[in-house]
């Protein structure tokens, strides 16, 4: 009878151990099922990213008020030296007031900012002179597609290629894009430019023109004196 007592209470014991014990593993198993193998084998380095993309950013509008139209110009005569290159001199009219501002690392350009660093001009000497104006257009496009991420908002407003007059009466072509992205916060307007001032379809200048969407008319002022205006020196 002892012994029969004894066993009962060793079997009851076992049984509690093994109902604690099981319930501590099928709540880890639920929480963090086993992984079960689909598809094909593939090395570990080659493993897809399973994130979804970043939403789409929602841009914050800018309270800056619109660049004005009618605005002063003022010439200015900036040595410009493109990698590789000898130096170039360039004339062009930008905004009065906006002052000029160089990257060492980048030489062959110069930047011409308003007060608010909100709007800018940044004037490139294009050498060696080798791709037509549109195809520099087109280069870019395949660029930004490539390069801004889905969440930027890229969006193409026009291209365009054609014939302006330049301040010395002789046509000049030029090609063009518009196009907005948002990368920070804030939605920016960009129009770029590529000009050929030495008569033919190839691009000896490259410039761009920066600022906020509701600047755009003022853009477009700014846009035309700089294109009308610059030329090389010597």
């Amino acid at each position: 009878m002892r012994v029969r007592r004894i066993l009962l209470v060793g079997l009851l014991l076992l049984a509690l151990a093994l109902g604690a014990g099981g319930g501590y593993f099928t709540g880890d198993y639920l929480d963090a099922p086993e992984a079960t193998a689909s598809g094909n084998a593939v090395p570990l380095g080659e493993v897809s990213p399973s994130e979804p993309p970043l939403p789409v950013k929602t841009p914050i509008p800018s309270t800056v008020p619109a660049l004005e139209t009618g605005l002063n110009y003022t010439r200015h005569t900036v040595t410009l030296t493109p990698k590789g290159q000898p130096p170039e001199q360039l004339s062009i009219e930008t905004p009065e007031g906006w002052r000029p501002t160089k990257d060492p690392s980048a030489p062959g350009e110069i930047k011409y900012l308003d007060k608010l660093r909100e709007r800018g001009v940044r004037v490139e000497a294009v050498e060696p002179v080798t791709q037509t104006t549109a195809d520099a257009l087109a280069q870019l496009i395949r660029n930004l597609k490539s390069s801004q991420a889905p969440e930027n908002d890229l969006r193409i407003l026009s291209q365009t290629s054609e014939q302006v007059e330049g301040d010395d009466g002789n046509p000049r072509s030029v090609s063009t894009l518009v196009y907005t992205y948002i990368p920070i916060k804030t939605r920016r307007y960009v129009i770029v430019r590529w000009v050929a001032t030495d008569g033919g379809d190839l691009t000896t200048v490259e410039m761009s023109i920066t600022g906020l969407p509701q600047d755009a008319p003022g853009l477009d002022e700014v846009l035309k004196e700089a294109t009308r205006s610059v030329h090389e020196i010597g």
